[in-house]
């Protein structure tokens, strides 16, 4: 018999269930025994075990008040993951980042306050809102100052859920992820992981791109560590209001990364590039997340090493029909 997990038998809305977290994330709430509503602009996606998501798919756009209405609808607890990724696209596209990333979250929060019994909300932050530094590692009461409108936008929105929580009394928590990777079903696409696309890079024996000489430290966390911080913000109340670091705590050069990608996977070559001045505009150098914050109130740690995480994700992806 099942232990009964503090998701059972409760509706769950993800909202951009389709994309990399929110597959991940609405795969173990189906193991917890949630009932699972997804809202994303695509289709119903497989999970990584390879079945469907199911039902309670609502496709369309976060923006779509009439539409949020019916999705939240008896939810205990949304993960707000709808959103529209990438810190160099948000800058040569900078009203779509805006309208997405910030009129998306405020139409759930306007839905949601209008409830008579509201749901604990879940936002997924990003390290970008962080004002460069060189010293590491970085706590949450570091100075903000976003180098890209996905930062500043990510930012605002965080603002947004704790302005909810002090005028409404919504039940609101943050993650500020740092570098995430793992099983996604857009490999290909750099803007989602960079060592997602990377891996599909190397497992077709191709180049990978390094900007200068990658010494900058970078914290990478593997998405299943992501996801049990998700669902223990959603369900522990000593998340509420609260504002999380979620990183390894350790740092590794962007190139030695690269050289890992390679070495697991047996292929692929490494192509030092000089940057690209759209990726130098918001390149914010070194970065390690101090996670003592989440582990003192929440009892999360990071289990899962560079090396073992990296040999898991390209068994996962050598299977998938797309990719030899």
């Amino acid at each position: 018999m099942k232990e009964a997990t503090p998701y059972a038998g409760k509706r769950v809305l993800v909202t951009g269930g389709t994309g990399f977290l929110g597959l991940n994330l609405v795969r173990a709430l189906r193991a917890a025994g949630a009932d699972v509503r997804t809202l994303s602009r695509s289709a119903n996606s497989p999970s990584p075990s390879g079945g469907g998501q199911g039902g309670g798919h609502f496709q369309g756009d976060l923006r779509d008040r009439a539409l949020v209405d019916k999705a939240i609808e008896g939810a205990a607890v949304i993960f707000n993951l709808a959103g529209h990724s990438g810190s160099t696209s948000s800058n040569l596209e900078p009203f779509e980042d805006l309208d997405v990333n910030l009129r998306g979250q405020l139409t759930l929060l306007e839905a949601c306050r209008h409830l008579s019994d509201p749901p604990t909300v879940v936002f997924p932050s990003s390290r970008l809102v962080y004002r460069p530094t060189k010293e590491m590692p970085v706590p949450e009461t570091w100075l903000t100052g976003p180098l890209s409108l996905y930062g500043v936008h990510k930012l605002a929105a965080e603002h947004y859920h704790l302005l909810y929580a002090h005028l409404y009394g919504l039940k609101v928590a943050i993650l500020r992820i740092t570098n995430p990777y793992g099983f996604s079903p857009h490999p290909d696409e750099d803007r989602y992981s960079i060592i997602n696309w990377f891996i599909h890079l190397a497992v077709n024996d191709h180049v990978l791109p390094v900007y200068g000489e990658g010494r900058q430290l970078r914290d990478y966390i593997h998405v299943d560590d992501v996801v049990r911080a998700f669902l223990l913000a959603g369900s522990d109340a000593r998340a509420a209001g609260q504002i999380f670091n979620v990183g390894s705590g350790q740092g590794i050069s962007f190139r030695t990364m690269a050289e890992t990608v390679i070495r697991e996977a047996g292929g692929g070559r490494i192509e030092a590039r000089p940057w690209p001045d759209e990726a130098a505009r918001v390149e914010t150098g070194d970065f390690v997340a101090d996670v003592a914050r989440i582990k003192g109130a929440l009892g999360w740690r990071p289990a899962t090493a560079l090396d073992g995480g990296l040999r898991e994700v390209i068994r996962q992806y050598r299977q998938m029909e797309n990719i030899r």
